[in-house]
C-alpha cells in the first residue's frame, strides 16, 4: 500500500504546526505588551511635558524618572534619559535662585557702602544714606523683606534672613551675613 506524502510522519507535521502556532501567539502577546508599555510610557512623557509647561520642573523630573524605572526598554525611556539631566539642572537652578539673588544684592549693597565709606570716611548710619549718590534705590531681598543693616564700632553688618525671615535655617531659609564687605558664616 502506498502512503500519501502528508500521511508520513504525521506527528512530526502536527508538532511543527503546534510549535508555529505557539511561537506566533507568543510573538503577538509580546508585541502587544510592548505597545502597551510604549503607550503608558508616552502618557507619562506627555505628563512630564505638561509639568514643564506649568513651571513644575520637579514634577517633570519625577515623571521622567518613572518612565526610566518602569519602562526602561521603550523609546520614551530613551527620550527621558536624554532630557532628565536638563530638567534636573533646571530644577536645581530654580531652587537655588533666591539665595543666589540675595547674595548678588548683598554684594551690590556692600560695594555701595564701601564706596560711601571711601568718600565720606565713615559708614552710612542707615542704608537710605546711599540713595541717590551710591544707589538709585535700596532693594529688598528676594523674599520682599528689607535687608538688616547695623553699624558696628569697626564698620557694619548686613544681613539677609532668608526665606523664613528669621535667624538660622538651611538652604533657602539660611541667614546670610556680610561684615565689613566680606561674607561671614553665621554662628548657630
Amino acid at each position: 500500500m502506498k502512503r500519501r506524502k502528508y500521511e508520513v510522519n504525521t506527528r512530526t507535521v502536527q508538532a511543527r504546526l503546534f510549535f508555529i502556532v505557539v511561537l506566533t501567539a507568543l510573538l503577538v502577546i509580546s508585541a502587544s505588551s510592548c505597545s502597551i508599555d510604549e503607550r503608558r510610557a508616552q502618557r507619562l512623557w506627555r505628563q512630564a511635558i505638561e509639568h514643564v509647561e506649568k513651571g513644575d520642573t520637579q514634577g517633570a523630573v519625577d515623571r521622567l524618572q518613572m518612565i526610566i524605572d518602569t519602562f526602561p526598554d521603550t523609546r520614551a525611556a530613551d527620550k527621558a534619559r536624554a532630557q532628565i539631566v536638563v530638567y534636573r539642572g533646571l530644577a536645581t537652578a530654580i531652587e537655588n535662585y533666591p539665595v543666589r539673588r540675595a547674595r548678588e544684592l548683598m554684594v551690590q549693597l556692600a560695594r555701595a557702602i564701601e564706596t560711601f565709606r571711601g568718600r565720606s570716611g565713615r559708614v552710612p548710619a542707615t542704608l537710605d544714606e546711599l540713595v541717590p549718590s551710591a544707589m538709585a534705590a535700596i532693594p529688598d531681598d528676594p523674599w520682599n523683606r528689607p535687608f538688616v543693616y547695623e553699624t558696628t564700632p569697626g564698620g557694619y553688618r548686613l544681613k539677609c534672613l532668608g526665606a523664613k525671615g528669621e535667624a538660622g535655617g538651611l538652604d533657602a531659609s539660611e541667614e546670610l551675613l556680610v561684615v565689613n564687605g566680606e561674607f561671614q558664616s553665621v554662628a548657630r
